[in-house]
């Protein structure tokens, strides 16, 4: 790499492409992460309680765990550009018919909906920095997933703030307004000059993915450990910008909301940073477990605290269950070769996002029996802490096959 570097005749860096990779990681979230910030407005136009509306924030994000392995097919037969703009036109319409629907039954099939063309295109991301920046795969890699992050703090840290306000205070608008950027990126996508995909890299640009060896073996301790520590990250960072709104609501500090949301959804920018400085990390025991305990005192202290010490508590959890999420989704690829790769994957990601969404689901639904909304937070509590003992104890994860 450093002859590569130093090299005068060495290619390029394509400016162009990865602008536009970076433009279509910051839609991966940017409709994901909107809905938080306006749930108590939502529930109240439909009438759901604090289970559905955790439900509701969540869905999408279980959606895209389920959706990755109909969205390779889709990706083998059709191409990745044509991929990545159905993808985000599905994302797109979905996000917007939120507000159009009739029903809490409806607005939960459009998000579902959503949820899968997102993962049409987030799954079709990997394969297009090898495709369309193949000289610069890992720079590629690192500007979408830079974009997906900024626009993880877009969505959440815009959307009161500054969105809402330009709606006139619809939320239903508000949507329709975060939709317009997200159209133009999908013209540009379709437009813009990219190389040219080769004849076989349909299926060649996820290797296994389709094949029947790719599938997660359920009966493998490996994928199930894990599996549960990724839902221990994910539901962390979840459940706080699920029930942030109504917890905020309920101890009278509503009036931060807006400020909150931005900070909170600022961690992950600089946690990937920190990941980014010390990438030893990744396959080391010690790291995720530091980063997991520092994420269960901070959800705890968001449970326990009000005014400043509280939110400061929801930043540091924010913060630490980020670097735990980083460098579980980092993992598969230092431990595991070919297809024990992408099986090791997709097994995580089901049983992480599939889990967080169920103890979402089972907050809300005690927070609602016992009108007490920090409730909502102690299933995530108490799974973050059985978690622990999934950790293992050799200094470094052993390899995957």
């Amino acid at each position: 790499m450093t002859q590569n570097v130093a090299n005068p005749l060495s290619p390029p860096i394509p400016f162009g492409t990865l602008a536009v990779l970076w433009l279509v990681g910051w839609t991966l979230r940017v409709h994901i992460l909107a809905a938080p910030p306006l749930a108590t407005r939502i529930a109240e136009s439909f009438g759901l309680g604090e289970a559905a509306a955790g439900a509701l924030t969540m869905l999408p994000v279980v959606a895209v765990a389920f959706g990755a392995i109909p969205a390779a097919w889709i990706i083998a037969r059709f191409g990745l550009r044509a991929a990545v703009v159905t993808g985000l036109l599905v994302m797109t319409v979905a996000s917007v018919a939120r507000g159009q629907v009739p029903s809490a039954s409806m607005l939960f099939v459009a998000s579902a909906i959503m949820g899968l063309g997102v993962a049409v295109f987030q799954t079709a991301l990997p394969a297009a920095t090898r495709v369309w920046t193949p000289t610069h795969v890992a720079l590629g890699s690192a500007v979408y997933l830079n974009g997906m992050m900024m626009g993880e703090l877009s969505g959440a840290g815009l959307t009161l703030p500054v969105v809402l306000p330009l709606a006139g205070g619809d939320w239903r608008f508000a949507l329709v307004l975060w939709s317009i950027p997200i159209l133009l990126i999908t013209m540009l996508v379709a437009l813009v000059r990219l190389p040219k995909v080769q004849p076989n890299t349909g299926r060649a640009a996820l290797p296994g993915l389709c094949q029947e060896a790719s599938l997660p073996r359920w009966n493998d301790v490996r994928v199930w450990q894990y599996g549960l520590l990724l839902s221990s990250s994910v539901v962390a960072f979840f459940v706080i910008n699920a029930y942030s709104g109504s917890l905020l609501q309920s101890r009278g500090e509503s009036h931060t909301a807006g400020a909150f949301h931005f900070a909170y959804n600022a961690t992950p920018v600089f946690a990937s940073f920190v990941v980014l400085l010390a990438p030893k990390w990744v396959g080391s025991r010690r790291p995720i477990a530091v980063s997991a305990l520092f994420a269960w005192l901070g959800l705890a202290g968001f449970f326990l605290l009000k005014g400043w010490a509280s939110w400061g508590s929801a930043l540091v959890a924010g913060f630490a269950a980020t670097i735990e999420l980083i460098l579980l989704v980092s993992l598969p690829p230092v431990i595991a070769k070919g297809i024990a790769v992408t099986r090791l994957s997709a097994g995580m990601t089901l049983i992480g996002f599939s889990i967080a969404f169920l103890l979402t689901l089972l907050g809300g639904w005690l927070a609602d029996s016992t009108g007490w909304i920090e409730m909502a937070l102690t299933p995530s509590l108490i799974f973050m802490m059985a978690a622990f003992a999934t950790l293992g104890r050799t200094a470094h994860y052993p390899n995957y096959y």
